[in-house]
Order: structure tokens, then sequence, then C-alpha cells
């Protein structure tokens, strides 16, 4: 049998087949991506201190710093392209940013859950589903632009845009100061990003004062928290006219994703309902605000408000809560359709989890790149991300089989909607792929799954070791074969509460499915064994199951 041939093979997921979800030639520049991420890692790790400027409290954490100002510069890119829907051409040419910048967009699109979300809630990050059609269509064309030298073009017009330079490490000497919005005042300020003191706005222990005053009253300190409580005010008090729910982006973080619809509109409609009604996020005089009809979205004189007034009822819930998010979570949980979701208390700490300071995303976007480390180095270890490895044969055949099993993988989920599984490396990293393609990740899910498919690495590693534990398990009993070369010796023999194939007898098919593409040749499991040896990804399928992820 010859299970490499060049004609894709339509793979089964459940009860439906389909052509590999996943190309060859996409893993190949997601792994060029990822050494060229590990390349920057070590070459700010090992530059001079006169290269690299990290302030002496962060001396020890060199790289989490240059990774701090990566978001930073990430946010500029954000600001100075929201408006714009390019093609591929424009977006080579003016639009595409610095390595560091795209670091970052890859370890967002890596929280999939969130990222969708923002993108459909956050005006301003709106434009990133784009930029996630262009890397599904032309993936390998980015990634060898973002390899090569930047053209006079690209640089020109990402320093005019940005006022920084286009190079990340020489960026390092010129970003120093961040502008940001007084909560009481609404003035804007610019702060350190380092100081003596440690207060900074990436320090661990920020805090500013403002020189205004209002009717007499100094503005309270500034910090992370207050912040975050001005973000989630103005989220509460941003309310307008809609022609229709998708257009309507004033949802709470963290209510409009669930599972079985990533964009379930009318929960977030309903959970914002219930906030309002709350009497400290009321309208200044206490009234309180209803939404519009959702018979009749589009009432525009009756419902759209000025600025001016959206900002004064902002300031009003910020004085009743006294800036501080721990009043505003009590008030929220007063009012939460405790009949709406079994898992209320867990949303709420999602909904809470997304406003830890003023960023337009939802998730610690810093920590999300430190996690991807790990992922990146062990992708080095195994040499996948050498190119003697993406220019060989046997290269090649192993990222097939890759493949496979990463829609066997799917094919075990979709029979077990309810379970946790643990993906090894090897299918990690087409999921990664998957997932660096949005809109088709989000397709693709609910047309084989019938839900989306969160990915969570913030898993412990006590839950980590029982979870792959029952993966190997349920991966025996599907398809008659080892899930790693290395299973654990002495394996529980206790079984996942709920069995979890579905009688697929029903649909025609044996739940001991002997998958013909683990009949693999001698030279593909030489060439695998490795896989096992070194452990499995550091993330789960299932996502948050109604809780946290990716905070």
């Amino acid at each position: 049998m010859q299970p490499y041939s060049n004609k894709p093979k339509l793979l089964p997921i459940g009860p439906a087949f389909t052509a590999p979800l996943v190309s060859i030639p996409h893993i190949k520049a997601h792994l060029s991506l990822l050494h060229a991420f590990g390349r920057l890692k070590k070459l700010v790790e090992r530059s001079e201190s006169h290269e690299v400027v990290v302030p002496p409290t962060a001396a020890g954490y060199r790289w989490a710093w240059f990774v701090g100002l990566a978001v930073e510069r990430f946010e500029l890119w954000c600001k100075w392209s929201f408006d714009k829907l390019y093609d591929i051409e424009e977006f080579l040419k003016y639009h595409l940013p610095p390595i560091d910048v795209f670091m970052v967009w890859h370890s967002y699109s890596l929280n999939p859950a969130w990222y969708q979300e923002d993108v459909k809630r956050v005006s301003t990050l709106g434009f990133l589903e784009n930029v996630s059609r262009l890397v599904e269509m032309h993936f390998e064309g980015i990634v060898s632009c973002l390899l090569s030298g930047p053209s006079d073009t690209r640089i020109s017009e990402w320093t005019n845009a940005t006022q920084l330079p286009f190079d990340p490490i020489e960026s390092t000497q010129v970003l120093i100061t961040r502008m940001i919005i007084c909560p009481n005042c609404r003035k804007d300020l610019v702060v350190p990003l380092s100081n003596e003191f440690g207060t900074g706005y990436l320090q661990p222990n920020f805090s500013a004062r403002c020189s205004n005053s209002t009717s007499g009253l100094q503005c309270p300190e500034i910090n992370k928290a207050r912040l975050a409580a001005r973000k989630l005010a103005k989220d509460i008090s941003t309310n307008g006219w809609c022609d229709n729910m998708e257009d309507y982006q004033t949802y709470i973080a963290g209510t409009l994703y669930t599972q079985t619809d990533p964009y379930d509109y009318k929960k977030a409609r309903y959970i914002k309902d219930m906030i309002l009604d709350s009497a400290k996020f009321r309208q200044p005089g206490g009234a309180r605000y209803s939404l519009p009809l959702l018979d009749q979205p589009n009432r525009k004189s009756s419902h759209e408000k000025s600025r001016q007034s959206q900002e004064k009822w902002e300031l009003g819930i910020l004085r009743r809560v006294e800036f501080s998010t721990d009043l505003m979570h009590r008030a929220m949980r007063k009012h939460m359709p405790m009949t709406y979701d079994e898992n209320d208390e867990k949303l709420l700490s999602r909904i809470m989890g997304a406003y830890a300071d003023d960023k337009p995303w939802s998730i610690n976007l810093v920590a999300a790149v430190l996690r991807q480390g790990s992922f990146i180095k062990r992708m080095k270890d195994l040499g996948w991300t050498e190119a003697s490895f993406l220019e060989a044969v046997e290269g090649e055949h192993v990222l097939k089989h890759s493949v496979l099993r990463y829609h066997a993988f799917l094919d075990l989920l979709y029979g077990s909607p309810d379970s946790f599984f643990v993906p090894t490396l090897d299918i990690d990293l087409v999921w990664h792929t998957h997932q660096l393609m949005a809109s088709k990740y989000r397709r693709d899910c609910m047309q084989f799954l019938n839900r989306f498919l969160d990915h969570n690495d913030q898993v412990a590693r006590s839950r980590l070791s029982s979870a792959f534990e029952e993966t190997c398990q349920a991966w025996k009993r599907r398809f008659n074969t080892s899930y790693t070369n290395s299973e654990p010796r002495a394996a529980s023999n206790r079984l996942p509460s709920r069995r979890p194939e579905r009688e697929l007898k029903e649909e025609g098919r044996d739940t001991a499915l002997d998958y013909e593409a683990f009949q693999a040749t001698a030279d593909i499991l030489v060439l695998t064994r490795q896989l096992g040896l070194c452990g499995t990804g550091e993330c789960m399928s299932g996502g948050c199951a109604g809780g946290p992820c990716g905070t």
C-alpha cells in the first residue's frame, strides 16, 4: 500500500469525508516561521545591552521585556490598520508588519475563541479577519516576505505610521513611553514603560498621576485595575442603534462565544441587558437603558447616543463603583442571568478576566507569546524547523502522517464531544497551523464537529497527565493502534467516565475502525518514533468548558 500518494485522500471525521484540512506547504511555512521566532529570541537573549535596551529591573527577563515591547508595537499596528481592507499585494508591499509584531499576531490566533470573538466584537480589531483570510490563501508568500529583507517602501510605511524603527531590536532604544487616557478626566497622558521605581506601564506595580483636576478634586491615581474599569465601563455604556445583531459591536467581552455558536449574539445581548439592569450601571439620573428590540432594531432616532452622553454615562459608572473592578464584579454578579447558564460563575470569571488593563483585546498577549516558546523549542529540538527537514522527502512523509493523525484526532473528538483529549506534538503542530486560518478553522469546526474547538494551552500538569492517559486509551479502542511509541508503561486501567466513541454502528462504521492512515511504512515509524519520546503538546481539546481560557 502507498499511503502517501500525490493526490489527497478523503479522510473521515465522524460521518463525513473531506480532503486534508491543512496543506503540507502551509505546515512547512509555519515551521519556517517558528524557526524565525526562535532565531529572534536567541538574538535578543544574546545581544549586547546597548543593542537591546532592557531596564535594570527586567535584566533577568530580557525576552519577556522584549515581548512586552512587541505587544506595544502590535497595538500600534492595529491602530494604523484598523480601517484598511487590503489585498495580498497591498499587504505585502505596505502593511505586513515586522517579525516581532507578526509573532504576537501568531500567538493571538492560537487562542481561537478569544481571537474570533474579539475580531467580531471590537471594531479596531476587525481588520484581523482579513489578515487571517490572507494567511489562509497566501501563507507561504507571507512567510517568504517576512523572512526576506523588508523593502524600503514597507519600512517607510511602518516608520511613518508608528514613529518607530522597523527593526525590533533598534526599536527597544526608542520605544520607552506610551499614551494612556485618565479614566476620570479623559486627559491623554504619556507614561514611561519603565522607571527606577518599578511603576512603569510594563512593570508589575504600574501607577501614574494625572495633573488635571475636576471641580477642584485631584484625579484618582491611575493603575491597571482602574484602566480596566474604564474599559469595562466603556463597553457597558456604549449602546446605539443597529441594523442587525452582527453589526451591534458593544457586547461584553467573554459573552459572545459559545462552543455551539462562536457568535451567539442573542446570548451576548441577553447578558448585557441583565448587566444594564444594575443600578451601578444605569444612565446618569438613574434611568435604565434598554437595548433596541430584537424585532425592531433600527430605531436610530431614539437609540443613537452622542459621544458626549456616552462619556458622561461611562464616568457616572466609574464614580458609582469608585473606579473599582471589584465593585463592578459584585454588581454584575447580582444581575447575571442565573437561569440562562448553569456555568454562570465561570462565565463571570471569563468576563472579568478579559478586563485586566486598557488593551483592546481580551487576553494577556505577553503571556500568550511566552507560552508558545516551549512549543517552538520542542519543534526545534525535533529538528523540524531546520531547512534540512523541510526539504527532505522523509520530512514531507512525516508531515503527511501528522496531517492524517490530526484528522484522526478530530474524528476522535467528533465521537467524544465532552472529553478532553491531549494532542501529541505532531498533531498539535497541524492543529496550530489550522488555527492560523481563522475563518476556515471556524467553518471546518462547525461543519465537521458541530461545535467550535477551542485551544487551551493553560492546563495544569496533573490534568494533562490523566487526560493523556485517557486519550491513549480512547485512541487505542477507536483505531486499534497505539497513540505514541512511548505510552505510559503503568497506564491506569481506569476508563473515562463516559464511552468516548458514539455508537458509530448506526452510521455503518465499526467503533474499532482500523484507520488506513496508520498502516504506516517502516520508515515513517522510525521517523515519528521521536514524537513519543518528546512528550505531548501542552494544550487540550475542549477549550474552556465555560470557564476562562487564554488569560
